[in-house]
């Protein structure tokens, strides 16, 4: 497959992948938050084993990454990703019929395994493998639609079960795998691992090797690993809480939501002047900026409780921030690394990532339990700025 393509050429598969990604993140990640009270009612999960299960995806994800995006390198996505759409069709099924603790924690193994193989670092691959030097981009346009995922499947979700209840919501989502998203990845043209021709000047021997020389590239992806790490555990973790850390900081309840609500604009218009005009700057000094708001806003908020101006200075500082550095986190590793081994490359960093990501709610319920919620914001904001010093040294030593 040419390295470099343009996008006119796969702008229709592109539109296909991004549906396949709000349907894989709407019905799979986001539709437990519907789905909890249905399923204490019903089967007496605890809200804990409810979101339990979105903790066995991040791990299962983090287990099996570095050998998949091994395969990726050298097979392609389109088997991957069309294998992942039918296991994550078979997982929604059993979650389905699950009837307690057991089955319902046993059925997301299987989604786990069909999210890994066929969201995230799998898109990401997908589209580094198709549009070559246009791959950032993409991946920010792509990430756009896909934050439209819970606008989408939330309130799916909760028509669906309230008509029709819980369990045949989760058929329907099922069913929406097979019919939608498996044909998508099935027209994912087959992957070459060398062009068929000369790709022509666009692409330079720096593109396919990355920037970093071989002897700082150990040094170089630990101090990537932990700075998206660190800003991921607060991402993954501080969202969950947000609108009782507002209540806590002596925000009404209705204000609070109304405020939280602010979250999705504010992530996707990031993402879009990212994908805009990113391409104008380094990526690594686009993570910078975001790594700079995301503490700012942290301490900002910590600093004047009960204020709804800065509540929603803070919301709309911190999404932007974290929107920013989700696609700087899909994009850094090809800017550095190159395409040469992306798979992989992603799949290795997916592993501190994906566990520091599942022990983030716990980790924060446990804060606001014992810190409150300004305590809370000052350790997020201490933990940010781990990632921002990490990126600093970081971007310091690009330019030896």
């Amino acid at each position: 497959m040419p390295a470099s393509r343009r996008l006119p050429e796969y702008s229709l598969l592109l539109a296909g992948l991004a549906l396949t990604r709000i349907i894989g993140w709407g019905s799979i990640y986001y539709s437990p938050s519907v789905l909890a009270a249905y399923l204490e009612r019903d089967i007496g999960l605890s809200p804990t084993i409810v979101f339990g299960g979105i903790t066995i995806l991040l791990v299962i994800g983090a287990l099996i990454s570095p050998l998949l995006g091994r395969h990726l390198d050298r097979r392609g996505t389109r088997q991957a990703m069309a294998l992942g759409a039918l296991i994550s069709a078979l997982g929604l099924a059993l979650l389905a019929l699950a009837q307690g603790p057991i089955s319902y924690f046993a059925t997301w193994l299987v989604i786990g395994v069909g999210h890994a193989m066929q969201l995230a670092n799998t898109g990401n691959v997908t589209v580094a493998q198709l549009m070559g030097e246009r791959t950032r981009r993409v991946i920010g346009l792509m990430m756009l639609v896909t934050g439209l995922a819970s606008s989408v499947f939330w309130p799916l979700a909760a028509w669906l079960s309230a008509e029709y209840g819980w369990r045949a919501c989760l058929f329907v989502f099922a069913a929406i795998q097979l019919m939608v998203v498996l044909p998508i990845h099935l027209a994912i043209p087959a992957y070459r691992a060398k062009p068929l021709a000369d790709p022509g000047p666009s692409v330079a021997p720096a593109e396919e090797q990355g920037r970093v020389p071989p002897g700082q590239r150990v040094g170089i992806f630990w101090l990537l690993a932990l700075s998206f790490s660190a800003s991921g555990l607060v991402s993954w973790g501080l969202p969950l809480h947000i609108i009782g850390l507002m209540q806590g900081a002596g925000i009404s309840g209705a204000t609070a939501v109304m405020i939280a609500s602010l979250s999705g604009p504010a992530t996707m218009v990031a993402r879009a002047v990212d994908a805009v005009a990113g391409e104008r700057l380094p990526v690594e000094k686009v993570a910078l900026a975001g790594l700079v708001f995301g503490p700012v806003a942290c301490l900002l908020l910590s600093l004047a409780p009960g204020s709804s101006t800065v509540a929603i200075v803070f919301v709309m500082l911190f999404n932007a921030a974290m929107g920013v550095i989700a696609v700087a986190r899909a994009t850094l590793p090809l800017s550095l690394f190159g395409r040469k081994g992306f798979g992989e490359m992603l799949g290795r960093l997916t592993v501190p990532q994906n566990l520091t990501f599942a022990a983030a709610p716990l980790l924060f319920a446990l804060m606001i339990e014992r810190l409150g919620a300004s305590g809370t914001l000052m350790v997020s904001a201490a933990i940010q700025c781990i990632a921002l010093f990490s990126m600093i040294v970081l971007v310091r030593r690009l330019r030896r």
